[in-house]
Parts: C-alpha cells; sequence; structure tokens
C-alpha cells in the first residue's frame, strides 16, 4: 500500500542553549563547524518509522537535507528515545562539530534499521539485535578495498555512537548496557598501512620548511614584494623565485632586479628567464612571463590589490605559521585552533603557560607551553592577522588567532585540512614528506622524550595528556625503532627492579579486600585490623621501601594492604599514582625519583594488571578511573594534595 508522504513542522535547536522543552521529532541541530559555517543535522526524522531515504549526502556540504515522513508512522517510542538521548548528549558540553558527527553516526545507524532489511525497532531487544547485524555489517566493510571500504576509526565511531543512544535513549546503567552489548574497542587493523609511516628527521625537515616558508611569504606581503625569493631546503640554488599557485616550478632569476627589488628591462635579462623553459625558441611562454608576472601580478601585488598570487600567499603563511606553533608547543590540533588572540599572554611565553583552554574532548582546561623562540615568529604572524583585517574582508571570525582567507574572499577560521591543497604538488615542498597536523604534535611529543631522556611523565605535563596516552601515542614514530627501543626498555626495567627491591620474577600479587576484614584507607584498604606492625610484603627484599602506617604511598609495599576491585580503591591508588608524578616534577631530582617515586608507580601499575586478571569486572571500572583522572577528577584525600602540589609548580615555573 503506498504511503502519503509530507513535509513535518521543524524546530532548529542549538546545542550550547537549548529549550527546555521541545518535540524530539521536529528536531534539527543547528551548529557552527571549526571553519565559521553553520551545518544543520536533521536528526528528528529517525522518530518516523516511515519516511524518505536518507541520500547518504550533505547538502552542499553545510546540512543534511530535510526529506518528507509518513506523519502517521510517528512512534513514540523512538520520540521518548530520541528526547533522552539528546538532553544527555547536550549536558556532556561537546564541540558542536562532536556533536554533530555523534549525530550522523546516529542517522546511519538508524537508516541501516529502516532501509536495509531491518525490523524498524521500537524495543529495547530489537535495537539490540540491529546493533548486532549493524557491526556484522561494518566490520565486513573494513576488510573491503575501495569507496565503500570502511576505516577503523570510523567503525570505531559508528559502533560506540549507535551503542550510546541505545543506553541513553534508554536510561540504562554501565553494567546494564554490558548485559547486552560489549563497548567496542579501537583497535589497528593489521590490514591497513601503517598511519605513522615518517620519523623524527622527516618532521624535522618538514616543520624546518614551514618555518622558511612562514618568514619569507609572510615578509613579501608585509613588505609588499613579489615575486617571493624562496629557499627551499633540497635546492642550492640561491636565486629561486616563487611567482603563482599554479606553476609547478620556481624560477631561477639571478641578476634579474636591481637593489630596490625592480625588475631589470627586458631585453637585459631575455636570457636570463629562457632558462627557465624548456625550449631556446622565443615561445609564447618566455615572451609572456616577464610582461605577466614581472610587470602586471608585481603591480597589483604592489597597489595592495588582493589578487590570487597574495591570497595564496597570506593562507600559506598561516598554514606555514601554525605548523610550526604545533611544534613548538606540542598543542591539540583542535585546542589550537580554537585559540583567540586574547587568550595569549605574550609576556609569558618562555617562563610559564602563555594561554589556557578547554579540551573538548578531555573535559577539562589545558595550558599552552613553548620556548621563548615562539615569540619573535607569534609577533610577525600577529602582523599578519592585523594586515587581513585591514582588508576589511567579509566574514565573522572575531578574535580568533588562526584565520583564512577563503575562495569567495572572506575571512574564514583555519581547519584542519586547510593546507592540504596550498602544499600537494607544490614545488615549495617537493621533496619533503607530508605530515599531517596530529603527526607534528606526535613527532613533537618523541621529540620531547628524547630530550628528557624517556621521563614521560614530564613529557605527559607538556602535551596535556595522561601517561598512558603519552606512552601509547607519543614514545615512538618508526614501528622498527619502536620494538626495539621497547623491548631493550623492558629488558633494562626488569633487570632493574629485580636487583633493585624485589627477590623474584614475577609479579607481586596482592590482596582481594573481599577475602578478608579490611578498613578503607587513602591508598585502597589495609587489613591490619588488630594493629600489629606494618611487615614488608613477601618477594619485595631490604632494597624495597618499608612499609609505615599513614605513609601511604609505602602501603603499596605491606603484606596488610588489601583492594577492593571497585570504584574507589582504583580511584584512589591511580590518584596516588598522579601525585607521585607532581612530587616528581617538583623535587626534579633523579635519585628521589629512582629510590622511591619509580618503585611506587611500577607497584601501582603491577596491582592495577593483576586486579583486571583476576576480575572480569574491572576493566570496565579501570576505564572510568582513567577518564576521571583524564578530567583531572580525583579522590578527594588526594585531591586535596595534588592541588596544593600543582600550585607549588605553577609557583617554580614563574620563579624559573
Amino acid at each position: 500500500m503506498s504511503k502519503s508522504f509530507t513535509a513535518r513542522p521543524t524546530i532548529e535547536v542549538d546545542p550550547q542553549n537549548p529549550p527546555k522543552l521541545y518535540p524530539p521529532q521536529a528536531v534539527v541541530v543547528k551548529g557552527v563547524r571549526a571553519d565559521g559555517l553553520f551545518y544543520k543535522v536533521d536528526i528528528g526524522r529517525i522518530c518516523y518509522l516511515e519516511r524518505d531515504e536518507d541520500s547518504g549526502r550533505s547538502s552542499g556540504g553545510k546540512h543534511h537535507s530535510f526529506g518528507l515522513v509518513s506523519t502517521d508512522s510517528l512512534s513514540s517510542e523512538r520520540v521518548h528515545w530520541l528526547r533522552n538521548y539528546l538532553d544527555c548528549a547536550f549536558r556532556k558540553g561537546w564541540r558542536d562539530e562532536t556533536l554533530r558527527g555523534r549525530l550522523h553516526y546516529i542517522r546511519y545507524f538508524f537508516q541501516f534499521c529502516d532501509f536495509n532489511e531491518g525490523v524498524k525497532p521500537t524495543t529495547l531487544s530489537e535495537l539490540v539485535n540491529e546493533y548486532k547485524r549493524y557491526h556484522i555489517v561494518l566490520d565486513q566493510r573494513t576488510r573491503m578495498s575501495g569507496a565503500s571500504a570502511l576505516g577503523a576509526a570510523a567503525l570505531n565511531g559508528r559502533l560506540n555512537s549507535a551503542r550510546s543512544f541505545i543506553q541513553w535513549g534508554l536510561q540504562l546503567s554501565s553494567n546494564e548496557i554490558l548485559e547486552y552489548i560489549p563497548k567496542h574497542r579501537y583497535r589497528k587493523l593489521k590490514i591497513e598501512p601503517d598511519d605513522r609511516a615518517i620519523n623524527l628527521k622527516d618532521g624535522q625537515d618538514y616543520l624546518r620548511a614551514c618555518a622558511v616558508y612562514f618568514s619569507q611569504f609572510s615578509d613579501a606581503i608585509l613588505d609588499n614584494k613579489y615575486p617571493v625569493r624562496v629557499t627551499p631546503p633540497n635546492s642550492i640554488d640561491k636565486d629561486l623565485y616563487w611567482h603563482s599557485p599554479r606553476g609547478t616550478t620556481l624560477k631561477s632569476l639571478p641578476n634579474c632586479f636591481d637593489v630596490n627589488g625592480n625588475p631589470l628591462p627586458k631585453k637585459e635579462i631575455e636570457n636570463i628567464i629562457s632558462r627557465n623553459f624548456k625550449s631556446k625558441s622565443i615561445s609564447q611562454g618566455k615572451k609572456g612571463f616577464y610582461d605577466r608576472t614581472l610587470i602586471f601580478n608585481r603591480n597589483e601585488w604592489k597597489a595592495g590589490k588582493l589578487n590570487f598570487q597574495k591570497v595564496y600567499a597570506y593562507n600559506l603563511s598561516v598554514f606555514c605559521f601554525f605548523q610550526v606553533y604545533l611544534g613548538f608547543t606540542a598543542a591539540n590540533v583542535q585546542t589550537s585552533l580554537d585559540l583567540k588572540i586574547s587568550d595569549i599572554d605574550l609576556s609569558a611565553i618562555g617562563s610559564s603557560s602563555f594561554a589556557k583552554k578547554h579540551k573538548f574532548r578531555a573535559g577539562r582546561s589545558v595550558e599552552f607551553l613553548a620556548p621563548s623562540k615562539l615569540k619573535k615568529e607569534l609577533l610577525k604572524y600577529l602582523k599578519l592577522r592585523e594586515w587581513v583585517e585591514s582588508l576589511g574582508l567579509s566574514g565573522n571570525v572575531g578574535d580568533y588567532l588562526f584565520v583564512k582567507i577563503g575562495e569567495d574572499r572572506s575571512l574564514k577560521r583555519l581547519e584542519r585540512g586547510s593546507g592540504t591543497w596550498l602544499i600537494r604538488e607544490s614545488p615549495l615542498f617537493k621533496g619533503i614528506a607530508m605530515i599531517s597536523s596530529r603527526d607534528v604534535r606526535q613527532l613533537s611529543g618523541e621529540y620531547f622524550i628524547r630530550k628528557s631522556q624517556g621521563k614521560i611523565s614530564l613529557v605527559a605535563k607538556k602535551l596535556n595528556n595522561s601517561i598512558a596516552t603519552t606512552a601509547k601515542s607519543y614514545t615512538s614514530i618508526d614501528l622498527e625503532s619502536q620494538a626495539v627501543e621497547m623491548n631493550g626498555f623492558h629488558e633494562a626495567m626488569s633487570s632493574k627492579v629485580r636487583m633493585f627491591n624485589r627477590e623474584t620474577e614475577e609479579p607481586i600479587s596482592v590482596n582481594f579486600a573481599s577475602e578478608c576484614r579490611t578498613e578503607r584507607i587513602a591508598a585502597g584498604s589495609c587489613s591490619n585490623i588488630d594493629g600489629n606492625a606494618p611487615l614488608k610484603r613477601e618477594g619485595f627484599n631490604a632494597e624495597a621501601p618499608d612499609p609505615a602506617c599513614g605513609t601511604f604511598e609505602s602501603c603499596l609495599f605491606c603484606a596488610h594492604f588489601a583492594i577492593h576491585p571497585d570504584f574507589e580503591d582504583i580511584h584512589k591508588i591511580l590518584s596516588l599514582r598522579e601525585a607521585l608524578r607532581i612530587t616528581s616534577l617538583i623535587r626534579n631530582d633523579p635519585e628521589h625519583y629512582e629510590a622511591v617515586v619509580q618503585p611506587a608507580l611500577f607497584r601501582i601499575e603491577e596491582i592495577v594488571a593483576f586486579v583486571s586478571e583476576k576480575d572480569e569486572c574491572s576493566e570496565e571500572v579501570l576505564r572510568k578511573v582513567e577518564e576521571e583522572i583524564e578530567m583531572g577528577k580525583y579522590n578527594v584525600h588526594w585531591s586535596r594534595q595534588i592541588q596544593a602540589l600543582s600550585a607549588r609548580y605553577n609557583e617554580l615555573s614563574i620563579e624559573h
């Protein structure tokens, strides 16, 4: 039977300021992309079981077009689910683009359920069955090649977004959702190529080129010089000039300009110009180059006209400075793109944090640190920023630091992929490995680790990351080197620990609080109810710290120490781990680190690994705890200690 499809009333909802009451089936979420353009996601359509099938494409790349629906097919269950989900999602405080991605993933899930031989689910059991079927189909796409292939990151995003919708929409607890759907873990598929096939030298060469080109192109704009004299890293020619974004080569023009930078008469330099063209005859290319480039384009440039060459030169300068900025600060890409000029304290560069910003993914504030060398580059960039503002171009970019000129000659915020078309097949970057902005941060992380001689805790502070994330993502770039280095590290660590504080090569276990009478303490739990003298646990030798009641880090080595495999106790010892790391930063004493901090950190990791192995539920608990620690939410006892330690560390940083 044919169904009558019609338009439905819609309401645009701002995720940063949602209304208290709204009909979920009418919701169109409206937000702002990183480049400043608006987007719309018609998420309310999923409440209708009968509707036009989604095209799978965005209208003009800006928002999903509104389709027709059968108003008789409105599902009250889906209306309830979507209301619960949106209420929860809006409270998360996600960036607009993060929310946009999650909503599109949910659209894809219900598109699959309703149009791919699904049952059009309206119950929990139907949702779970459709999720399982969805998982199988997506997993098959990760093993395909071509346009239909799906990467591991996209698989992870789609599955976890659908799972979150089921959990929040049906108001299930974490334990309840685990009964139906395990959380999908991101695992890089072996069939995928290595994402990080670059090394530290590649990164240094790339950043060196970016620094040189930023200086030369920004100077050309500020000093009003054209064509732009450049010095590519891989060239020995000192008289190369850039003249056009469309040019596939740079032009060698020695002795073609006078002391003021003006081109010499055409007759005098015609032979020099001709060397840049394959044909030795007077071709149209040679003949037109002088008149077109050295006269017409140069006059446009010097007259202040915003021609195609100057737009490219400005955008390249912004992109190159952004790469240099990431290299100096090792800051998160998107958090850096969110920076505003008003956020920056130039006087603090090189001495302490010169800016602070909210990191939406982690849900916490982060600090920006950089050596004093960045100040000179940043001052030049701010002059370039003033220049582009003086042009009076349209575009509401406000106070944002990183701003580009769009194809429509309006100002837009710089986004992650802005530089791809600028440098692809450009003669400026010929022979230089192309490196993404994220790779720049990873390479900077590896550089800091090597400079700090492997002190990952110091680097984690620099990167505004947890120790686990730093160790996983920033300790090595080259996979072969990683295998060699990590193998050697583990052998050395095992030998050192074995010789230093223990008599056995096997992991030393810990008591479970459920197996004995205990009382809660700041580091976990204690089974010494009768008040006996603390006793070193079997397996530790005389070099291990002696347990002392009240010195909670020493409790880790006590025979009476016990732990509940629950959130409270695991939260305690991981909060203790953070306090120990900050203590190490303040003291900056290698001997104290080796004698006190390192054994305690090693013991904490050993305890956590033991609990995870023995208790099936602890992995989920551990994940939750790690998320709390990532956001700076520590156990009450250790939170006070960490606040005091952090304040002291900041004082020392300012004094330094």
